[in-house]
């Protein structure tokens, strides 16, 4: 008696099993400015669209991921997007909804590079970022997005630079008189003189005062000073006579 070979019903089960393998080759094509074309090798994983965004030098994969197992794998034409830094390859960017992503790249050729990505089920959009999509570089996308502040700051230099007219326009009547009023006390400080000064200015046209010194000015002070308490003292007397007499 024959027995069956206890392996069959496995593989069986494993070609029904919800993690087996549904590979697919396809080609799918880019319209940008002319018409590119992107193989792919892809095993759970159904790819939809490709749009370039130019702003970010990338490519972005619409897509269909129904296997934690999943890859797809890339061919893509230099001259559509490339990645290179001082002349020679540089390493692709990959990020699949928001986020980093395992790949690996296989040998690239004259005309084309080959990346195989490794994607989780429920994944529905893969981004690929070079350093040159149709002609346009990083760097002229990064150039752009800095002209507009560069645009609003040469805008505003005139707003602070006064017009001719407000350069060569004269004071205003509410400014003159803060001037006048500014200048005249300099004037009036030159002609006043105290009232010490009067009594002792014995200056004669066309002749130079009569110089006094210190000492001088005070003996007459004082005998200037007896002579009015004498004369007081006279004028009381002459009076308290007059007033015996009547």
């Amino acid at each position: 008696m024959i027995r069956s070979k206890p392996f069959l019903p496995v593989l069986i089960l494993l070609s029904f099993s919800p993690f087996s393998v549904l590979a697919e080759d396809g080609t799918i094509s880019v319209d940008f400015g002319k018409l590119y074309e992107i193989t792919y090798n892809a095993k759970d994983v159904t790819v939809f669209e490709v749009v370039p965004n130019s702003d970010e030098v990338e490519l972005i994969f619409e897509v269909d991921v129904t296997s934690p197992i999943a890859t797809l794998e890339l061919t893509i034409p230099r001259e559509l997007l490339d990645a290179t830094e001082d002349g020679e390859d540089a390493p692709f960017f990959v990020i699949a909804d928001g986020d980093l992503v395992t790949f690996s790249e296989k040998k690239a050729t004259d005309t084309t590079r080959t990346l195989f990505i490794q994607l989780s089920t429920g994944t529905s959009e893969v981004e690929v970022f070079g350093t040159h999509l149709v002609g346009k570089t990083f760097e002229d996308a990064s150039v752009e997005e800095e002209i507009p502040e560069e645009t609003q700051e040469e805008e505003s230099i005139p707003e602070e630079q006064p017009s001719e007219e407000e350069m060569t326009q004269e004071p205003t009547m509410e400014e003159k008189p803060t001037e006048e009023s500014m200048e005249k006390p300099s004037i009036t400080t030159e002609k006043e003189t105290t009232p010490s000064q009067n009594i002792l200015d014995f200056s004669i046209p066309n002749w130079s005062p009569i110089e006094i010194s210190k000492r001088q000015m005070t003996e007459f002070v004082v005998a200037g000073a007896m002579f009015l308490v004498l004369a007081i003292v006279i004028a009381a007397v002459k009076g308290s006579r007059k007033a015996k007499e009547l």
